[in-house]
């Protein structure tokens, strides 16, 4: 059953794979082509002062048309909520991407950077800036192409993209040093900055300006010093310290960073794109739908081009358009006609009465339909298209006094395990009970691989692209996943959940974070109490609060013998880089007292 009338017989529901304070994304079926896209699902009434951000990133979303920004399929708005259906993007976040490679080469840093280029490129071309570029706003598709997100905080200044603009907005460690003055600034130019503290992540899987104090992170911003890694070739470095240019002036252009030499090593020509604001007519596409409507071709291309994505109709134009681009048949699939059937009573007012349908139309038209069989168009053997299937997750940013956050789904890749762990003791666990916010260290601990590789004693294996049929309902027990596709997950040497369940427990409260507990479920969240919310001088909101998940499981196939007991890590919303550090830090506390050999000395640089 479809919770939200406005859907039913649209799309159907699936699983959540992201949420956030006011807005949750769904996975959906396009029910007339079958095909997966993502719902981004937003309450009115919570929505406040971000209503306008909502609208602002509905209005760009209809107009940009490019390979490595996400697709708009359709926004339904009723009295209560807003419905964008986006693109579906089942490879997760850039930055879990990262983190599970902890650094990623020149080579791959270089494609997924020209991809960013030619984005950023195509948005400044239209007048636009995003001025929230950072590697949670980028998602990957399953064949690891780039899709540029969020448009809540983008600016299309009146008089084109050399019009300065005043608001500061973004996050802080993302921030170009005139943001952090309050000055007046150029949009192009403060993504140029972006882009370099992101390149910068990419190669060296750590960010140049990072600090847990905010006014000590400004400051390094605005000294513009930062640690230069030995890995890093000579034409890396000049490229990032052509774009971290204190000076805007200085700074490299987005035209200069088509062309530049870093760019178009190994592939011989410049980052180029095609500028257009208008999805293309195919005749393919229009005879499928004419099949299916029982409308002449050309009546439905008219319909289309006045179309503001709100119909059902332009949604599966798109969708089929993206089908054919990528080599497949287009069809209606078996599943969609048998569903309008059971929703109608007659055949003429199935599939039609979906396509016309829109949940703002005061009226729809029906035409009749015949009873027409048609075959799928063949494949085509042309070059693939980009457009695949990405995930719209809207993020927390940071900006002068409003946050907004929403999380994205987890990555679905696979990487090798390695060493094994120390076994522990068994125990029960300890009592539920809250802890008192205590600030964390430092962020001297820089290596990504804090996470995924150098958690102290903690081996990582991967979080649960799927779970095993014989998943565990009974919630005294933990839940098993299977070895294979798992990213995301720390295992441990234990037979005894119970136990590593208490032992996370009590580092949560050594942490001072707040915890809530259900069955094996632990979710946790920081909160930055040192901060004052009503200083009117600081150019963004400062509040560092991470809300994340972590299960404690059951792993099936990491050996050969015997079920280890894993700990499962999700970030729920909040900063990336914060929920990096404070898991990082809690199960390195968890692993001291699973402990029973003596700790590695070199922090971050433990064996595996």
């Amino acid at each position: 059953m479809v919770r939200y009338a406005a859907l039913k017989g649209l799309y159907d529901l699936e699983k959540t794979i992201g949420s956030g304070g006011f807005a949750k994304v769904k996975l959906a079926t396009h029910i007339a082509t079958g095909e997966k896209v993502a719902i981004k699902i937003m309450d009115k009434t919570a929505l406040g002062v971000d209503l306008p951000r909502v609208k602002l990133e509905v209005e760009a979303l209809k107009t940009l048309l490019h390979q490595h920004i996400c697709r708009l399929y359709q926004v339904i708005e009723t009295e209560s909520h807003y419905f964008m259906v986006i693109e579906y993007c089942s490879g997760g976040e850039l930055f879990d991407h990262i983190v599970e490679k902890n650094r990623l080469s020149e080579t791959e840093s270089r494609k997924f950077f020209r991809q960013i280029v030619s984005a950023v490129a195509y948005l400044h071309s239209l007048g636009y800036a995003h001025r929230d570029l950072k590697p949670e706003n980028v998602l990957l598709d399953k064949e690891e192409n780039l899709k540029l997100i969020d448009f809540g905080l983008c600016a299309k200044p009146k008089n084109g993209i050399e019009s300065h603009l005043q608001t500061s907005c973004g996050s802080p460690t993302y921030a170009a040093p005139e943001l952090i003055l309050g000055k007046k600034y150029l949009g192009s130019e403060v993504d140029i900055w972006s882009m370099g503290v992101l390149l910068y992540a990419l190669l060296c899987g750590f960010l140049p300006f990072d600090d847990n104090s905010i006014e000590s992170l400004y400051r390094k911003i605005l000294s513009g010093k930062y640690d230069e890694p030995s890995w890093l070739s000579n034409s890396s470095k000049k490229l990032i310290r052509a774009m971290l240019q204190i000076d805007p002036k200085k700074r490299i252009t987005i035209q200069e960073l088509c062309n530049h030499p870093w760019i178009t090593a190994e592939f011989l020509n410049p980052v180029s794109f095609v500028h257009k604001t208008n999805f293309e007519k195919d005749d393919d596409v229009l005879s499928t739908m004419s099949a299916i409507c029982g409308e002449h071709a050309l009546e439905i291309w008219k319909k289309l081009v006045k179309s503001d994505r709100t119909d059902y109709k332009t949604a599966t134009y798109l969708l089929l358009l993206d089908r054919k681009l990528r080599g497949l048949s287009l069809r209606i699939s078996h599943s969609a006609k048998s569903h309008f059937k059971s929703e109608c009573e007659s055949e003429a007012n199935s599939i039609i009465s979906k396509l016309d349908y829109s949940p703002r139309s005061k009226s729809t038209k029906r035409s009749p339909v015949s009873n027409t069989v048609y075959n799928p168009l063949p494949k085509t053997p042309e070059n693939v298209s980009n457009f695949m299937e990405p995930h719209l997750p809207g993020r927390k940013r940071l900006r002068s006094k409003e946050t907004d956050d929403v999380c994205s789904p987890v990555p679905v890749k696979r990487v090798a395990e390695k060493d094994k762990v120390i076994s522990t003791p068994t125990s029960t666990p300890i009592p539920d009970s809250k802890g008192t916010q205590s600030s964390t260290p430092g962020s001297a601990r820089k290596v990504i691989m804090g996470i995924e590789r150098g958690l102290n004693r903690v081996r990582c294996v991967l979080t649960p692209k799927r779970r095993m049929k014989n998943e565990n309902i009974d919630p005294d027990q933990p839940n098993v996943f299977s070895g294979k596709g798992l990213c995301n997950v720390s295992s441990t040497n234990s037979d005894d959940p119970k136990y590593v369940l208490s032992q996370l427990r009590r580092a949560l409260r050594r942490k001072g974070i707040m915890c809530h507990q259900k069955g094996f479920i632990l979710q946790g969240e920081t909160e930055d109490c040192t901060e004052d919310e009503k200083d009117t001088t600081r150019p963004f909101s400062t509040r560092n609060t991470c809300s994340f998940e972590l299960e404690v499981c059951l792993l099936d196939g990491v050996t050969s013998d015997k079920l280890l007991v894993g700990i499962r890590r999700k970030r729920l919303k909040g900063d990336a880089w914060v929920y990096k550090r404070v898991c990082e830090e809690v199960l390195a506390l968890a692993a001291e007292d699973l402990s029973t050999e003596p700790e590695c000395s070199t922090e971050s640089k433990c064996p595996i």
